[in-house]
């Protein structure tokens, strides 16, 4: 059978700019591309000064090819209105040139709808070609900040058609979508969750003690990780004894808060910013993974530590609850740094109750490419050939 043509535009894309932005929608885009031919364009505007007027980067894997579109962009009001504008000039430019060269694609898919998804109700109205539409921003809740209900009208405007257009609506949760048909649109939906790169994360015995514990995010405020310190110090003072690593730190605040508390050098460690691939390194040297945030999606951290047969620690907010069950997990409430605390311990005492190559392989049957990859392929051909 022949491979379908799909064009995947993304909001949200690695790029030499910013090199972790959506790395799970490029995760996503490799799983698919295992069964069909992707084609991914992605918009970047520059501020810094180094960046040409435009320039377009191409890079091409297997079954994938990635189309990366630079371009100049001004901070000052009257700079990103004409940003705008340039965006939505290249971006039809790069369309049509995909068309000549490629032909019409069989679908199109739109990764977060704003605001790649304008470009997707153009591809529609144009030239009649129907989009499935996955979101992953957590930005439809009461918690993140910078939510959905405080964006500007043009913004809630543009998100209520472009779900409403969409021929499917995707979601990373559950816990996303029921949060989108709350606040947007009443719209069905289906679960493809995030995925992850098996090759790397896989479950390795681990060597001698100490039991470890890991932890890896950005550590913005909504992570907690400023928590997590004081509950590992709990932990630590009520005679526990284990390891803390904390993986991803960027800001010396944190490092600075740490200090503060005295935790013990010999026993908590910060790893900084650090590859993916030294990520799964860090996990495969662990015992248990711990995310003590305030509010969750459906984080990519929890399927890579499970992948790797780490029993994780969680709180019970968002996705989370999802991904997670008694064989592979302790669900606390957030905040509750005594209860986390205690989990820790909780979790040594208890360890031998977790299967580590059970935990494994039933993740890998979740998370990896194949699985993922062929989900997606099945929700596009029912959108292309559609069951009588």
């Amino acid at each position: 059978m022949a491979k379908k043509k799909i064009l995947w535009l993304c909001s949200w894309y690695p790029n030499k700019l910013e090199p972790f932005n959506g790395d799970f929608i490029q995760r996503h885009a490799r799983a698919a591309a295992l069964y069909n031919d992707i084609h991914v364009i992605h918009l970047v505007g520059g501020t810094t000064g180094k960046t040409k007027t435009s320039e377009t980067v191409i890079h091409q894997d297997g079954n994938l090819t990635e189309q990366i579109v630079y371009y100049k962009k001004k901070t000052s009001a009257w700079g990103r209105f004409r940003a705008h504008y340039r965006w939505l000039f290249l971006y039809r430019q790069a369309l049509r040139n995909y068309i000549v060269r490629n032909g019409k694609p069989d679908l199109v898919h739109v990764q977060v709808p704003m605001k790649a998804g304008i470009m997707g109700l153009w591809m529609k109205k144009k030239h009649g070609i129907s989009y499935v539409l996955t979101e992953h921003w957590g930005i439809y809740n009461d918690t993140e900040r910078l939510n959905y209900a405080s964006r500007s009208k043009t913004f809630q405007y543009y998100t209520r058609k472009i779900f409403g257009q969409a021929a499917k609506f995707i979601s990373v949760s559950n816990y996303l979508a029921e949060g989108v048909n709350r606040l947007v649109v009443k719209k069905e939906y289906e679960v493809v969750p995030n995925t992850v790169d098996t090759g790397l994360f896989f479950y390795k015995e681990k060597p001698a003690p100490p039991f470890r514990f890991i932890h890896v995010s950005n550590m913005v405020p909504l992570k907690n990780t400023e928590g997590i310190l004081r509950a590992f110090k709990l932990f630590i003072d009520s005679g526990g004894n284990a390891e803390m690593v904390m993986v991803g730190d960027t800001d010396a605040a944190i490092r600075k808060y740490s200090a503060e508390l005295a935790l013990p050098a010999d026993k908590f460690f910060f790893r900084g910013e650090v590859s993916y691939q030294q990520v799964a390194i860090e996990m495969q040297q662990a015992d248990c993974f711990v995310l003590f945030s305030n509010i969750e999606n459906s984080p990519c951290v929890i399927g890579e530590a499970l992948c790797c047969g780490l029993p994780v620690i969680a709180t019970d907010v968002g996705g989370v609850p999802e991904l997670l069950n008694e064989d592979n997990a302790l669900l606390i409430k957030p905040k509750d740094e005594p209860a986390l605390a205690a989990g820790m311990q909780q979790m040594i005492n208890g360890y031998s109750g977790f299967s580590r190559k059970q935990i494994a392989e039933a993740a890998k049957n979740k998370f990896s490419y194949e699985i993922v990859g062929k989900k997606m392929d099945e929700i596009y051909s029912s959108v292309i050939n559609p069951a009588p």
